[in-house]
């Protein structure tokens, strides 16, 4: 699955360990999709900046927290280009 959008922000993260980078992709203007950029691939976004359009392929990740039982989808990157 591939997005395309515009990026409104590219946050970097470290969970107990767990670094990633998380990009804030506006497709249309309206909506926002949250795509996880982890381990190598967060090199990939060393050469894009806010208000880039870039496409993004993606996968589904789901998964249900072991503490909570909260029900979570994620949208991990896969590869990154300009448009």
């Amino acid at each position: 699955m591939t997005i395309t959008g515009t990026i409104e922000s590219i946050e970097y993260r470290n969970t107990a360990g767990h670094e990633k980078k998380v990009v804030t992709l506006v497709p249309d203007g309206r909506q926002r999709a949250f795509v996880e950029f982890r381990g190598r691939r967060m090199d990939d976004l060393d050469t894009y900046k806010e208000n880039d359009e870039i496409q993004v392929a993606v996968t589904l990740e789901g998964k249900i927290s072991k503490n909570s039982g909260i029900q979570y989808n994620n949208l991990v990157a896969q590869s990154v280009t300009g448009c």
